[in-house]
């Protein structure tokens, strides 16, 4: 979940499915992005923002992040859309899909490995159904190091200005 009100709408929705559920949950206090009533269903993400140059695909406390990034985007002429991908299995084919045919380009952005998480679904499916360029905004395939979360950010390259600077390369401005 990307903030509270969203965690809590994921635990009802966890509640309401018959077998083994999986919720990835992280202890630090992000800008609310949803108002109380916002609903989960499973295999749905959310466009927070729509874009026509780059699709932007975020999941958990990054969310936050990544709005910010696209805000910084747009003022460099980049129109990004933001799409938060809440529920990895089943992911949201449908809605991804549509936004990677749009812009052509997608970047994944995740605190987690991308390898077996965000950016490797989103791999899987694009390489299946659409041909647009990918690149992936994570942990890369190694030991991850360890400290301070916000630390962390700046070192993974997960701030809103070091995802700004990767972004503006890849959507070519």
């Amino acid at each position: 979940p990307a903030d509270g009100p969203q965690y809590r709408a994921a635990i009802l929705a966890a509640a309401r499915i018959e077998g083994p559920v999986f919720l990835r949950i992280h202890r630090q206090k992000t800008p609310r992005i949803y108002d109380k009533e916002c609903r989960v269903e499973t295999g749905k993400a959310d466009v927070l923002k729509k874009g026509s140059d780059v699709t932007l695909i975020s999941t958990s406390s990054l969310v936050s992040n990544t709005l910010k990034a696209a805000d910084i985007l747009k003022d460099m002429g980049i129109d990004a859309e933001v799409i938060n991908a809440y529920s990895l299995k089943p992911i949201d084919k449908d809605t991804i899909l549509y936004s990677a045919s749009k812009t052509k380009k997608v970047v994944t952005i995740e605190e987690h490995t991308i390898m077996g998480g965000l950016g490797g679904i989103v791999a899987e499916l694009l390489s299946k159904d659409c041909t647009a360029t990918l690149d992936m905004i994570g942990i890369e395939d190694r030991f991850a190091v360890v400290g301070d979360y916000r630390e962390l950010l700046d070192y993974y390259g997960l701030t809103a200005e070091k995802l700004t600077e990767r972004i503006k390369k890849l959507a070519g401005k």
